[in-house]
């Protein structure tokens, strides 16, 4: 891996067209790039998407696969070797709230990774994913001009260590549909989510309602059923006092 960063740093050197693109990338990734083709073709959204001289469509949503793979392995690795003692219910949720969604796209934007994403979306803030794909895909452009060994280092190093407050991470629990069925289950107390779509929105949007003993408790909508039913099950266990709770809190194991 020495040899490598040895040589994109003489790409970077030598290469006075992409040298701008190569230094910000190095600013983010700790060392320069080598193919720039890989991140490039990490930043092209569906929506802009375009025909190489193969043939071929061109867009992130093959290295964004790469690259959740890749993240899933590494925080793994992470998680099991940092919380020795963890069991694995513990650490299957640990790294459920490291890699999901609202996650990745507040890294992204940590980085500054949302700066290079092309995308032919106007209303870009309704899709808050993208960001987020855009970094995982980003990781499967690391891992492609470098190995595993050097995007380990990226994801531990740039992203963790850097910008997430594990202890917080542990103690937090926003999952807050899987609260409340825990509730009701405890509770034995029947409750049901009414989800559907809302006619005529562009993009799509939906709706939800939680009914908890037949009443409507908790309202909300999302531009995905899941954000929706989240709202809803958010105000539902607000409006029915419910105590957030935070089932790692006792989970003083961390690997000194």
């Amino acid at each position: 891996m020495f040899l490598k960063k040895i040589y994109g740093f003489i790409k970077y050197v030598f290469d006075s067209e992409e040298k701008n693109f190569r230094k910000d990338l190095k600013k983010i990734i700790g060392f320069y790039p080598i193919n720039l083709t890989y991140y490039k073709t990490a930043f092209i959204h569906k929506s802009a998407s375009y025909i190489n001289h193969l043939g071929q469509i061109v867009n992130n949503e093959r290295l964004e696969f790469l690259g959740d793979a890749i993240l899933g392995a590494v925080v793994g690795d992470f998680l099991f070797e940092h919380f020795p003692s963890g069991d694995e219910g513990f650490l299957t949720k640990t790294r459920s709230k490291l890699v999901n969604r609202a996650t990745l796209t507040e890294l992204a934007h940590k980085i500054g990774l949302d700066n290079f994403i092309i995308t032919h979306i106007k209303k870009y803030t309704v899709y808050k994913h993208i960001p987020g794909n855009a970094l995982e895909a980003f990781i499967g452009a690391i891992y492609l001009d470098y190995g595993y060994y050097a995007t380990a280092q990226f994801i531990i190093k740039q992203l963790i260590y850097k910008h997430i407050d594990l202890h917080k991470v542990i103690i937090s629990d926003n999952n807050f549909k899987s609260q409340i069925l825990e509730w009701a289950q405890h509770e034995h107390i029947p409750i049901k989510f009414q989800t559907e779509q809302i006619p005529n929105t562009s993009p799509a949007q939906f709706t939800s309602n939680l009914y908890v003993n037949d009443q409507i408790m908790g309202s909300g909508q999302g531009y995905s059923k899941k954000e929706a039913e989240q709202n809803a099950a958010k105000q539902a266990i607000d409006n029915l006092n419910i105590p957030h709770h935070n089932p790692f809190l006792n989970h003083n194991n961390r690997k000194n």
